[in-house]
């Protein structure tokens, strides 16, 4: 069982986080996303950024924990 084999439980979270790394945006909300960065950035490649996890469990009333799962901060252009 993966709640009681930490490798194993290891190797299906990998096999997991390479499929969402592996399945490519739909081609929609690809060009949507692009359309917003330029508009936000105003196109400039030295536009910097910070992105963060987010759930909608994760906003309280009297707490944030936006950000507690990952985290990057500086992401510098559309590519990055």
């Amino acid at each position: 069982s993966i709640y009681t084999d930490v490798d194993k439980l290891m190797k299906v979270g990998k096999a997991v986080r390479d499929k969402i790394m592996d399945t490519p945006f739909q081609k929609e909300f690809e060009t949507e996303l692009e359309a917003q960065w330029r508009r936000v950035s105003g196109g400039s490649d030295t536009f910097t950024f910070a992105v963060r996890s987010s759930a909608t469990a994760e906003d309280l009333p009297d707490a944030s924990f936006a950000g507690q799962q990952e985290t990057y901060l500086n992401v510098m252009g559309y590519e990055d």
